[in-house]
């Protein structure tokens, strides 16, 4: 059951106006000690009473975005910023008393590990590795840890023990003044790894093998303690530690159950509740995953599940990247979809209630009551737990809020990605004087640390999902092993796409609608972006002369949004239609000042009306008998349903405006498979039906052609060629390069064989200059580069073609499932940064570290550098390679 209580209209918010920093009266003197709130980091705080209306009392300007949560004593609000500068700022007079630079430099950015408070004592991890323990009077040094890895998860403190556990999964016990007491190593005890878990050299060393979800270690999400229980999330699995007093004992590793699959999964939240339930936001593949519910009994799991909170490709509803907050039996849960931002399910009941519309990352935290939280608008929600409008307030830059709040002394400390710590009275009071907001740009939206050396120019960017408007998923810039780590980061989202590169930024679209920008030298996040009512969209970013274009697509509409590559400031959109799905991970292409793109246009769902319609599962009927295709639809597709047309569109690089725009569909029903390039300043398309012509007959559909490849003018979409033979099939696009065009596909091309090829066009007039040897199938894209075709096959062997005939010369194994592969030749770059040497035998050179428990992305080379994004496991990292990684090492690495 979906009902909505609450709409979350923008109430105005009575927001005092007046300088950025003044001075308030405190009402008592109530700590905010830790994440959340409380060790279980369950965020019920009843014992917390707000009013409204709310009021501005400060918005403190930082040095960097905020990504953590404040924390409260001793008269002191404190908290880090993005670049590990820590600050102590006086609740009554919001002045700062302290401030602290953690060290690293540059590279220690991206700071997303919460402070917590022991006594006198401020404890904060950082992305450097050094884990601090400051007196919280004067911010001066008491203890540093040199952990020499990164500290994602924030501390969480019981009694006179504080715990924190790394990015490597070690968890350390630490005495108020941060004596050690002592560490326990998942990756040691567990995965039983002895090498450097964060060197491919030694995982290959170990494996022999290339690494998979099995080798899966990270802990990038917080840790919390339930009971005696200190529970880490680590690599996909929940491990729950007891505190013996002198050292750590293994109560229990917990494991997902099977449920769209089996592979360990990424957690994207945690927290438990007072009775020893621990609540788990998974994510296994393809936007399946639910909030599972672990209870320790003896030794031994109890494990269920909160109803409704289960997705699925198939499913209606978007994943949460953030813990539930709980309540007694209700269970609080933030998800980025409009229309479902704050929900409140009731435990052993499947009912699902809207709270609040407004999307969001961040947890919520329950006072007395009310839920407070941040949405990826840039607005607070202060959400009445007895039903009602929310009360919002809006901060200055419409930056997202990313983190959860602190509340006290009837004050609620909002952090916001614009660099302000916004300071808002809820005491009911609506003074006098009124505060305006600040209009000052803190600019964290501009590099700090620019690539250098001799490929950091523009013509070395890997601007687009394929590399190039050829498609060629191919360079070359001297590539070689060693491979080095050079950062890590978190990302609150999945991903379907390669990394894209320009203007010394690193780009990403998450399939529920955030665009992310980042540093490519350090992976600082710049800026972030959010629009509501995307939908599992796969699609990629493109860089091109400081714009960003990316089609962002969903059941209720979809749009191509052209944003300043810089700020991320929407310069213009225009309508298209389509489904993003497993083939078109492509952006549009670009000719001049056009900008080209295609797709399909038709009626969409979640679950389509026929079996050839669906990905899975029994089709829904419509009541008019209406065919609907499913938003995620099969892989084999023997037809498409009667409304589904081919369509390109070209929109006008600088305004926006339909240059002109082509409906294939006389040709046949279909456009969802397809696939654009540009070479020689001519346009390639080509197209799919489905292979199934004697089932199109039956239906009225036209029964001639099963796809089509056509070659236009990009600046008028006349056809200059056009054939019926030879098309895409299925999640694959086409490749041009030197005169030629290259196609592959995942289904059969006709229904009188299953044999698969590769076929290779002339690009003059569309003629077949060569067929592969058959092949299990050619997925994505067939790769070109100068001296080696390759392609990849689901579960199959990946293969290497010859140029001069199609004939499969060599193979690379290691059972891959759907992997999206890079060339920077002579190496392929796949999962986990695996590197596999073309050039000899397809041998594997690195692999590793394990950071995604899925294989659908590979890494690319850009500027000199490797880039990787997990599909699942919500991580980007980023390593250097040959010469380079001598001398640029990860920031917790250590001389």
């Amino acid at each position: 059951m979906l009902r909505a209580t609450a709409s979350c209209h923008l109430l105005p918010v009575r927001i005092c106006l007046a300088l950025i920093v003044c001075t308030t009266t405190a009402l008592g003197a109530e700590d905010w000690l830790q994440l959340k709130g409380t060790p279980t980091h369950s965020g019920n705080v009843a014992d917390r009473n707000i009013k409204t209306p709310l009021s501005l009392t400060a918005a403190i300007p930082l040095t960097d975005a905020l990504f953590t949560s404040p924390v409260i004593s001793q008269g002191k609000v404190v908290v880090i910023d993005g670049s590990g500068v820590v600050f102590a700022i006086d609740t009554e007079t919001n002045q700062i008393v302290w401030k602290f630079a953690t060290r690293g430099g540059a590279g220690n950015c991206n700071n997303v590990a919460s402070p917590a408070i022991i006594d006198d004592y401020l404890h904060v991890g950082t992305t450097a590795g050094y884990y601090y323990v400051l007196n919280v009077n004067d911010g001066s040094v008491v203890k540093e840890i040199d952990c020499r890895e990164p500290i994602f998860s924030a501390p969480a403190v019981k009694g006179d023990r504080v715990y924190f556990a790394t990015l490597g999964a070690q968890v350390y016990a630490v005495k108020p003044a941060g004596e050690v007491v002592w560490t326990w190593d998942f990756v040691k005890e567990v995965v039983e790894f002895e090498g450097n878990r964060w060197s491919g050299a030694d995982w290959l060393k170990h494996r022999k093998d290339r690494v998979t979800w099995r080798d899966h270690f990270v802990c990038s999400r917080d840790i919390c303690l339930s009971g005696d229980s200190i529970v880490v999330p680590a690599g996909g699995r929940t491990i729950f530690l007891e505190d013996t007093g002198t050292a750590a004992r293994l109560q229990v590793v917990g494991e997902i159950p099977k449920y769209a699959g089996s592979e360990y999964p990424a957690t994207f939240g945690q927290s438990a509740d007072e009775a020893g339930n621990v609540f788990v936001q998974w994510h296994r593949r393809d936007n399946a995953g639910r909030v599972e519910i672990m209870r320790l009994k003896g030794e031994k799991i109890e494990a269920d599940y909160v109803k409704g909170t289960q997705t699925s490709i198939r499913d209606p509803g978007l994943l949460s990247f953030a813990s539930v907050s709980i309540r007694g039996n209700d269970v609080y849960r933030v998800k980025p979809e409009a229309g479902l931002g704050l929900c409140r399910h009731k435990l052993n009941t499947d009912s699902t209630e809207v709270l609040c519309e407004a999307p969001s990352v961040a947890s919520p935290v329950l006072t007395e009551n009310y839920a407070i939280y941040g949405g990826l608008d840039g607005k607070l929600y202060v959400v009445p737990l007895a039903g009602g409008e929310a009360v919002t307030f809006a901060t200055a830059s419409g930056a997202p809020i990313t983190a959860s709040v602190a509340v006290a002394d009837q004050k609620i400390y909002v952090p916001c990605e614009d660099g302000y710590l916004y300071v808002l009275q809820a005491d009911g009071q609506s003074p006098a004087k009124q505060i305006p907001l600040p209009e000052q740009d803190l600019l964290v939206w501009k590099i700090r640390s620019p690539l250098t050396g001799p490929l950091a120019d523009p013509k070395f960017n890997w601007y687009t999902n394929y590399g190039d408007f050829g498609g060629t998923n191919a360079n070359e810039q001297g590539l070689k092993p060693p491979l080095r780590m050079r950062w890590a980061r978190r990302l609150e989202g999945t991903v379907k796409h390669l990394p894209v590169c320009g203007g010394g930024r690193l780009y990403t679209h998450t399939a529920e609608g955030q665009i992310i920008a980042y540093e490519q030298d350090t992976g600082r996040l710049l800026w972030r972006r959010y629009w509501p009512d995307v939908y599992l969209s796969f699609t990629s970013p493109l860089y091109i002369n400081e714009k960003l274009l990316i089609p962002q697509a969903g059941i209720k509409k979809s749009r191509m949004r052209c944003l300043d590559a810089a700020t991320g400031k929407l310069l213009w959109e225009a309508p298209f239609t389509g489904s993003p799905s497993w083939s078109r991970q492509f952006p549009p292409v670009v000719h001049g000042n056009i900008a080209i793109y295609a797709s399909g246009s038709g009626e969409y769902a979640p679950q389509g009306t026929e079996k050839a319609f669906t990905f899975g599962g029994k089709p829904v009927e419509t009541p008019d008998g209406r065919e609907v295709m499913s938003w995620i639809y099969s892989n084999d597709n023997p037809y498409y349903p009667k409304d589904h047309r081919p369509r390109i569109w070209a929109w006008d690089l600088d305004t926006g405006k339909v240059v002109w725009e082509k409906d294939f569909s006389d040709y046949g029903r279909g456009g969802n498979d397809c696939g654009i390039a540009i070479l020689d300043g001519k346009l390639y398309y080509s197209t799919f039906f489905g292979y199934a012509s004697s089932q199109r007959r039956r239906r009225g559909l036209p029964v001639e052609n099963n796809g089509i490849t056509a070659c236009l003018d990009p600046e008028t979409g006349k056809v200059i060629w056009l054939t019926n033979k030879y098309y895409v099939t299925s999640k694959c696009t086409l490749s041009a390069r030197d005169g030629r065009v290259y196609i592959g596909g995942y289904n059969r091309a006709n229904e009188n064989t299953q044999d698969r090829f590769v076929w290779c066009l002339d690009a003059k007039d569309g003629s077949l200059v060569w067929q592969s040897d058959a092949v299990t199938s050619a997925l994505n894209v067939v790769t070109v580069g100068k001296d080696y075709i390759f392609s990849n096959a689901l579960r199959g062997k990946g293969n290497v073609f010859d140029h001069k005939t199609g004939k499969v010369v060599s193979s690379i194994g290691h059972n891959y499932a759907c992997c999206r592969f890079t060339l920077s030749e002579p190496y392929v770059l796949g999962a986990n940064m695996d590197m596999i040497d073309l050039s000899d035998n397809g041998k594997l050179v690195s692999t590793g570290p394990a950071i995604d428990s899925r294989e659908c992305l590979g890494a690319v080379v850009s500027n000199g550098r490797i880039f990787y994004t997990s599909q699942a496991s919500g991580f980007i990292v980023s390593q250097t390679y040959g010469e380079d990684s001598q001398h640029l090492p990860a920031i917790w690495e250590r001389p």
